[in-house]
């Protein structure tokens, strides 16, 4: 495959996504459901999921209480402008998928997409919304987004994009681009002190 090198590398970021009242609550949640969390598991281009933790290592917990809606509800507000953005457009959307994911140290995801079996082929756009205690006690865990075109060979020697974890900014980019979360940094090992976001996709 020939790539591209000028092809975008898009992101859409959005500062201060929730007030401080909403951050800071779900954080408490977070941290009130540590024992919810499990093995994060990936999905396979056969469908099947297993816990692979040579190329993926976090924990997650599916249910968000009411957070679920208030991520939707504002994803969906800024939509517009995060289409426009990234240059995507208007897509009729069937799903809001949702999940909450801590990583510690030494935790990562190897280089994917978010949309390449057919289990999961109608995520249109994965969001990567950030926050964690503060000070913050970790490094690392950056996303780094990869060209429109490459594949998982070209990546490695490709351009690239990094998103850093900002407290409370979410970042949103097509869910079939290449990206991955390299690895974290968190010298105390505490569950609290993980880089926690609220991730998942629209589906079309």
């Amino acid at each position: 495959m020939s790539v591209d090198w000028e092809a975008p590398i898009r992101l859409a970021i959005l500062d201060e996504f929730l007030v401080l009242q909403e951050w800071s609550g779900l954080l408490d949640y977070a941290l009130s459901h540590r024992d919810d969390f499990t093995d994060t598991a990936i999905i396979d281009p056969s469908g099947a999921h297993s816990v692979a933790p040579d190329f993926r290592r976090s924990r997650v917990v599916f249910d968000l209480g009411g957070y679920r809606d208030l991520f939707a509800d504002r994803i969906l507000t800024h939509l517009p402008h995060v289409l426009w953005q990234l240059d995507l457009p208007e897509f009729d959307i069937r799903e809001v998928e949702i999940q909450l994911t801590a990583t510690n140290d030494g935790e990562f995801f190897r280089i994917h997409n978010d949309n390449r079996s057919q289990e999961v082929s109608s995520r249109v756009l994965t969001f990567v919304y950030y926050f964690y205690r503060e000070p913050k006690a970790f490094a690392g865990g950056e996303l780094r987004v990869f060209n429109d075109q490459a594949d998982e060979q070209e990546a490695f020697t490709g351009p690239h994009r990094i998103a850093y974890p900002m407290q409370n900014q979410i970042v949103f980019f097509p869910s079939n681009v290449l990206h991955e979360i390299l690895p974290v940094e968190c010298p105390s090992g505490d569950f609290a002190d993980s880089r926690f976001t609220v991730n998942g996709w629209l589906h079309q």
